[in-house]
């Protein structure tokens, strides 16, 4: 009779657990998209204040290496983030597939691009 007890104590452990982890990816998941809603907003900014640059750039002539146009376009670097450990909803596969799609948009334009990553599911994901 203990035993019988015993299952159904570990059944509603094991539940409860489903329940807590299930939880913790809707919440990983809203945050993410939040984020990823913050970026596609900061779209038109970053648009924005790079025009500014090019307009106040073509006014003057400035020396600065950061203002000139990128005539060697061969390399690049790919940093892509990713946790340390899951409970993250879809975070790690959602950025590996941009990073491996970007990776293949370099690699058409004749650029080779260094992938360099940060967090231990990346890392694994490469070797």
């Amino acid at each position: 009779m203990a035993k019988a007890r015993a299952i159904v104590k570990r059944r509603k452990a094991v539940r409860n657990i489903r329940k807590i982890t299930q939880t913790m990816q809707l919440i990983a998941t809203a945050r993410f998209q939040k984020c990823l809603q913050r970026a596609v907003a900061s779209k038109p900014y970053t648009e924005h204040i790079s025009r500014m640059i090019a307009t106040l750039s073509g006014g003057e002539t400035v020396d600065h290496p950061l203002l000139k146009p990128n005539e060697n376009k061969t390399d690049a670097v790919v940093l892509t983030i990713t946790s340390n450990r899951g409970l993250c909803g879809a975070y790690n596969a959602s950025v590996l597939r941009c990073m491996l799609d970007h990776e293949q948009r370099l690699q058409a334009g004749g650029v080779q691009p260094r992938l360099e990553m940060v967090g231990k599911k990346g890392a694994n994901y490469m070797k």
